[in-house]
């Protein structure tokens, strides 16, 4: 049975924190074109999930993760025939704009070396993607056993971000998508796309929140309009637009 809405016409969304920028957008087109209200939350991908399956009230998951959406999949949480893998994304390194930082991202790079007394930034690696993207990858270009202690975990990887734009670790890993839209911070080098696993984000309707206004949503975030949105902030797009 569906729950019941407060708002007939509210869609609501948990979206990955990566995903910020371009769902609130995304959120306010929709609103302008009148086809609907949006109110939408962003954590890491994993807490989201955990919310999700203990009952959260939410119709749409964004998830910057497969596995965190195939985890609502296997409990019965997500709407088959909903899920649709929508966007891709890249690793960067980054240190703070006003910091002298230098390295060639590849096998075996001095990466300790180069955070000298300082840490590394990164979302936890034992549930959030972009952290466990990050170790991916640093293990498998040699360089995951320096660092392993040398790690600063955050929340989500925009909290890692944040860590870097303040100046409290040297360098940090995070989305390609959230170093576009800090000044604080200067990229150091990009990560090979063979290093980790394809990034992938999943959206998907949550089971039991079927209706209008969320069908209408869901088509409009594949839409030719969303993936414009979703492009101009660095995303790569994996599905095929939806006509509006």
């Amino acid at each position: 049975m569906a729950l019941t809405r407060v708002t007939a016409a509210d869609v609501s969304i948990f979206a990955a924190a990566s995903t910020t920028s371009a769902v609130e957008e995304i959120g306010s087109l929709f609103e302008e074109r009148h086809l609907g209200n949006v109110v939408s939350s962003f954590a890491s991908s994993s807490t989201l999930a955990k919310q999700i399956a203990n009952g959260a009230p939410v119709d749409v998951y964004l998830s910057a993760s497969v596995e965190w959406t195939d985890y609502l999949a296997d409990r019965g949480v997500i709407e088959p025939g909903s899920r649709h893998d929508l966007l891709t994304n890249r690793l960067v390194l980054v240190a703070p704009a006003d910091q002298l930082f230098s390295a060639v991202v590849g096998s075996g790079f001095p990466l300790a070396e180069r955070l000298g007394d300082g840490r590394l930034a990164l979302g936890d690696p034992d549930h959030v993607p972009a952290g466990i993207y990050a170790k991916a990858a640093l293990q498998n270009l040699g360089v995951w056993p320096a660092v392993a202690n040398r790690l600063a975990p955050a929340a989500n990887a925009r909290a890692a971000l944040a860590l870097v734009e303040r100046g409290e670790v040297a360098a940090g890993i995070v989305y390609r998508t959230d170093a576009m839209i800090s000044p604080h911070v200067r990229v150091v080098g990009e990560f090979p796309e063979s290093s980790h696993p394809t990034i992938v984000y999943p959206v998907a309707m949550v089971a039991g929140r079927e209706d209008a206004e969320v069908e209408r949503f869901m088509q409009f975030i594949r839409s030719e309009l969303a993936i414009e949105v979703f492009r101009r902030h660095g995303f790569g797009v994996l599905s095929e637009a939806a006509r509006e």
